[in-house]
C-alpha cells in the first residue's frame, strides 16, 4: 500500500502492517482496510474477538449493584478514628503572578528577523548576500 510518499506492507493472514497500528489495536488500520476492500472482504473478520458484539454484551450481562446509603454502611472503627489532613504546602516567596500559565499550543512565537552582517539589510544572511559591503 502507498500513502502519499510512504509505503506500507500489509499481511492479512498474520494481521500485520508495517505502520504497527494493526498489531497494536488489533483493529485494521487504514492500509489494512484498503487491502481488505481490494479483496472484497469484510473488515469485521480481521478485528480481534475482544471487539465483538458477544463480548460487549457479556461484559454488561452481570448487574452492578449500587452502593448502599451512607447511614447503613458499616465502616471499621480504625478507619473512622483516622484524621486526614491536607498536604503541607509552602507559599512561594514574592508577589503571586496574576497571569495564568499558557499551554504550549496557545503561545505564539515571534520569529527573529534575519539581517545580513555584511550589508545590514533584513531578509537575507551573509552567505546569500549579493549587495556590496558598507
Amino acid at each position: 500500500m502507498t500513502d502519499g510518499m510512504n509505503r506500507f506492507s500489509v499481511c492479512l493472514r498474520s494481521k500485520i502492517c508495517s505502520c504497527g497500528r494493526f498489531q497494536l489495536d488489533e483493529i485494521p488500520c487504514g492500509h489494512a482496510l484498503a487491502a481488505i476492500m481490494y479483496r472484497h472482504q469484510h473488515g469485521e473478520d480481521y478485528c480481534s474477538a475482544y471487539y465483538s458484539n458477544k463480548n460487549f454484551k457479556d461484559t454488561y450481562a452481570i448487574p452492578v449493584e449500587p452502593l448502599p446509603c451512607e447511614s447503613t454502611r458499616e465502616i471499621p472503627f480504625d478507619v473512622l478514628e483516622q484524621i486526614v489532613l491536607p498536604p503541607d504546602s509552602k507559599r512561594l516567596p514574592g508577589r503571586p503572578s496574576l497571569k495564568r500559565m499558557k499551554p504550549f499550543y496557545e503561545v505564539k512565537f515571534k520569529r527573529a528577523k534575519m539581517t545580513c552582517s555584511k550589508c545590514g539589510i533584513e531578509g537575507h544572511n551573509k552567505k546569500t548576500c549579493s549587495n556590496l559591503p558598507k
